[in-house]
């Protein structure tokens, strides 16, 4: 492919910081040392200045400081590699980054290689993925541009990097390098000891995006200065409840402004810390811990809502202390979350609703009931995977039992016998009663998942039945497994 040898040759000699021999650099990209030659005259003629130097008897090395001066052009001889949905994407990150200034429409078409046509299609698709985050795309004398709130905006390009945010962008957005990734993992350590606690995937994540995007709007905007909606009253409540995260947070902000020299807007105090009270945190030392602050009577309500609910939908008791914490834990920053419109992205979503499809599909349906009763904004896909994966895990360590009459012709000493022999061997069957297959006509099957009989039961419609012999022999044990499994996912 056109374009793909340059590319691999700036990496490799990226990677080594010093002189690499041709030879070297051709086995490395399986070529001849002829056309290292021509593919370092190419890339040299592609910028203002050479960024690939020679020395005779030393080969070649990159020069990284003319490079990162010119990465943007680097940029623009890349693009032309790039899918059509790949190059949607990096235009709409483009012009994320820049919001609210435009970009020229001559800019775009000579950056990505492509036609006034093909960026007339391109433009529509990008309107649809705005609209998604409440962002218009505007076209003005010949350029373009993205209106809308700054949240939206972040919103928008937290989703856009997806799961590249985790690791340095350098190779993914231009202008960022990688001394600001190190800077805000900085950040991100500063505040854990600081606070004694450990951040956990995905807040993690999460925060470090947010700082460095933070760090990319400035570097391509400059100072953004913006109206925050917010209820002063409600903010000093929260002050006073999370005191120590507030003052985290300008401290961090303060960090960063030494970083860039610059003065922010008191609103990026107030976006960090909402980030820090809706993210989770294991704690290091109980005392600093914001886990171990009490719970409000709304997330107390709502978690037993939660358990409640999933216990009846999916009939497993899901009500003890343990389940109950985890849940607080979680709940409790995730309504912060919802509050103020702060994303955490879950990148495992499709795999949790294919894997989970009963527990995903009632938490979703229990999460729409909490949302109407409690007024809140919805609580998106993301939020009901992570809250799926706990009833999940639980599901998974105390899966539910079948719950078993057991029957026989006599009775109590033949069926006890048999009840010995399954509790021993058949760890799926939850035992419930043993009675004479005489009185079976008159219990209450109700609540009964399988009948283990030693006879047929021809009046018996209601409930699965399968038929052994009073020894559970080893054809009895296959016979009865193979019920178990039909009897389907519900019951293993």
């Amino acid at each position: 492919m056109k374009g793909e040898n340059e590319l691999r040759l700036i990496n490799y000699l990226l990677k080594a910081h010093t002189f690499v021999d041709s030879s070297s650099l051709a086995n490395q990209l399986n070529v001849s040392t002829k056309t290292i030659y021509r593919l370092v005259k190419r890339i040299n003629e592609n910028h203002r200045e050479a960024i690939i130097i020679s020395e005779k008897g030393k080969g070649y090395r990159i020069d990284e400081n003319e490079y990162v001066t010119n990465q943007d052009l680097l940029i623009t001889h890349q693009n032309d590699l790039l899918s059509p949905i790949e190059r949607r994407n990096s235009i709409t990150k483009d012009l994320l980054l820049i919001s609210p200034k435009p970009i020229s429409i001559f800019n775009i078409v000579d950056r990505y290689f492509i036609s006034e046509s093909v960026l007339n299609s391109d433009e529509k698709k990008i309107e649809e993925m705005l609209k998604q985050f409440n962002l218009e795309l505007e076209r003005k004398n010949r350029h373009l541009m993205v209106v809308g709130l700054e949240s939206d905006i972040r919103h928008a390009l937290l989703e856009l990097i997806g799961e590249e945010r985790a690791t340095p962008l350098v190779n993914n957005i231009g202008g960022i390098k990688d001394e600001d990734a190190a800077f805000v993992q900085e950040q991100i350590s500063y505040i854990e000891n600081d606070a004694g606690i450990v951040i956990p995937y995905p807040y993690n994540v999460n925060i470090f995006s947010h700082l460095y995007i933070l760090i990319m709007r400035y570097r391509k905007r400059g100072v953004i200065h913006y109206e925050k909606d917010r209820d002063n009253e409600e903010l000093e409540k929260l002050r006073i409840e999370y005191e120590s995260f507030y003052e985290l947070s300008n401290q961090v902000i303060e960090n960063v402004e030494r970083y860039l020299r610059i003065k922010l807007p008191i609103n990026e105090r107030v976006y960090l810390f909402e980030y820090l009270i809706s993210s989770r945190f294991e704690s290091q030392n109980v005392q600093n811990s914001m886990e171990e602050k009490k719970y409000s009577p709304e997330v107390i309500n709502i978690t037993n809502a939660f358990i409640e609910g999933a216990s009846t939908e999916l009939k497993h008791p899901f009500n003890h202390s343990d389940m109950d914490q985890q849940l607080l834990k979680h709940i409790k920053p995730m309504l912060n979350r919802i509050e103020h419109g702060v994303i955490v992205k879950n990148n495992l979503i499709e795999q949790i609703a294919i894997e989970y499809p009963e527990v995903f599909q009632v938490v979703k349906n229990i999460a729409y009931q909490i949302s109407r009763q409690y007024n809140l904004q919805s609580i998106n896909k993301d939020e009901i995977g992570f809250l799926t994966l706990y009833f999940a895990k639980e599901l998974e360590r105390n899966p539910k039992k079948i719950k078993t009459l057991i029957t026989c012709t006599t009775g109590i000493g033949t069926s006890e016998l048999l009840k010995t022999k399954i509790k021993r061997n058949i760890s799926e069957i939850e035992i419930i009663d043993v009675k004479s297959s005489f009185d079976v006509t008159d219990y209450d099957l109700e609540q009964i998942d399988l009948i283990i009989s030693t006879v047929q039961l021809p009046n018996v419609q209601t409930v699965p039945i399968v038929v052994i012999s009073a020894m559970f022999n080893k054809n009895d044990q296959i016979k009865l497994r193979k019920m178990i499994e039909m009897l389907g996912e519900d019951y293993e």
